[in-house]
């Protein structure tokens, strides 16, 4: 089989370091690994522009066909539920591939002496794909962090106050939604494996942080805060998906 990588537009938009990090994990395993910079087009769908998407999308099936991809690796849980729901070719989810594969060897058990419990904020696209679900808690146990169990997630969860375009149709509805969100977890940390549910798990005053960067970056104590999501500010967001174009196009 050849297999190929997607990051999604959010994490393209977040952090062009960790779109490169996780294409050197997988070429670790599928050295001829093809990497696709593209947009499923979901957005246009939920805007109700039914035909543009459709073109997009086709453009994407398009892509992944040249590529002779037998297998598309997804980071994002907005485009792995699209794809699904298309059906027009195989798509398979980063985390349940970094489950199955292992994590970098250097990143198990690193933050066995953090002190931080982790709320997880489900992505509501796959609220129903428990493998997801189930794939992301490996991970953080397999790094050595403590997870608390909350009500609203996995199946449950709630969306994050990003969805429907929501917080671009309706930025204070939006934003209500992500401090209510944030009020719902038991501990004060939260990591997600979205992009756009980190920055909206910021915007509603909570302390985020990403898979990615739980796996890539420093061992997260209780004194650590994170920082401003780079999706928060659009230029920053273009700069940063214009740096992983130019990775991509690199390799």
């Amino acid at each position: 089989m050849r297999y190929g990588f997607m990051a999604g537009c959010s994490l393209s938009s977040s952090s062009p370091k960790q779109v490169a990090q996780i294409i050197k994990y997988l070429q670790g395993y599928y050295p001829d690994l093809a990497v696709i910079q593209g947009c499923c087009g979901k957005p246009t769908r939920l805007i109700g522009q039914e035909q543009l998407f459709q073109e997009r999308f086709s453009r994407l099936t398009d892509q992944v066909h040249q590529a002779e991809i037998d297998e598309l690796i997804v980071a994002c849980q907005g485009c792995i539920k699209t794809m699904t729901i298309q059906n027009q070719f195989p798509t398979a989810s980063l985390w349940v591939k970094m489950a199955e594969l292992g994590l970098p060897e250097e990143a198990i058990g690193k933050a066995k002496a953090s002190d931080v419990v982790f709320s997880i904020q489900d992505s509501c696209p796959t609220k129903e794909m428990t493998e997801i679900h189930q794939a992301v808690r490996y991970l953080l146990e397999q790094l050595g962090y403590q997870v608390a169990s909350n009500r609203l997630s996995g199946k449950n969860t709630l969306c994050c106050g990003m969805g429907g375009m929501c917080g671009v149709t309706n930025p204070v509805l939006a934003k209500s939604f992500t401090e209510k969100r944030v009020q719902d977890f038991k501990t004060d940390h939260i990591v997600t494996y979205c992009a756009s549910c980190t920055s909206a798990m910021i915007l509603g005053g909570g302390q985020a942080w990403h898979l990615l960067d739980l796996i890539f970056g420093d061992v997260i104590y209780q004194e650590d805060k994170s920082s401003t999501h780079p999706l928060a500010s659009p230029v920053k967001a273009w700069k940063n998906r214009y740096q992983s174009k130019k990775i991509v196009t690199k390799i």
